[in-house]
């Protein structure tokens, strides 16, 4: 099995039969071929030549292969609550609206997920399926958002789009369990099968 992204440092506790590959997906040719498996999640919608990465992914499998995409689709349901109710519930779309915008300005394809079936059956793949997930009220939505909020924080900040006590609040609100129905963007998973 190997394990590739532009980040290895992510894979560092990745069990001993995993190989561990640098590797950018929208740059360089594939790692391997012949592969029965290729699986990308949460990938594609951030490569701005997603277009040859797909291609390159197909590329990558051997006939009979698989090939298995999950990618956000914040344009579906671009809320993290949905019931927006309070001024908590305020906040944390507005600062959901801040990530989207810093998220644009990178070249992500906000609406990507949606058109992974389609794609998939551009390339050749048969077989082609999709299905979707949106939890709302799951635990892991805070601790997701959380993360999120901490890792964008300055750059929401530097492009003026939340303050610092924004931020501040926001985080205390998901701490004290003030946000108890947030959601996620669906997460679309396309599959299809090299002939």
């Amino acid at each position: 099995m190997i394990a590739t992204d532009i980040d290895t440092g992510w894979l560092d506790s990745a069990d001993p039969g995993v190989e561990v590959r640098r590797h950018d997906v929208g740059a360089e040719p594939p790692p391997a071929a012949e592969l029965d498996l290729v699986h990308a999640r949460l990938v594609l919608t951030h490569v701005p030549a997603r277009e040859a990465a797909l291609r390159a992914m197909v590329s990558a499998l051997r006939p009979g292969g698989w090939l298995l995409l999950e990618e956000a689709d914040p344009q579906l349901q671009p809320l993290i609550c949905p019931d927006e109710y309070g001024p908590e519930q305020r906040l944390a779309n507005r600062l959901r609206q801040g990530f989207r915008s810093l998220m644009a300005h990178r070249q992500a394809d906000l609406g990507y997920g949606r058109t992974l079936p389609r794609l998939l059956r551009a390339e050749g793949l048969a077989e082609v399926g999709a299905d979707g997930f949106f939890p709302i009220t799951d635990p892991a939505c805070a601790v997701l958002e959380r993360a999120t909020v901490e890792q964008v924080a300055d750059r929401l900040i530097a492009a003026g789009l939340a303050t610092r006590e924004e931020i501040d609040e926001h985080l205390a609100n998901l701490a004290a369990g003030r946000l108890p129905d947030l959601a996620t963007s669906p997460l679309i998973s396309a599959w299809g099968r090299r002939p």
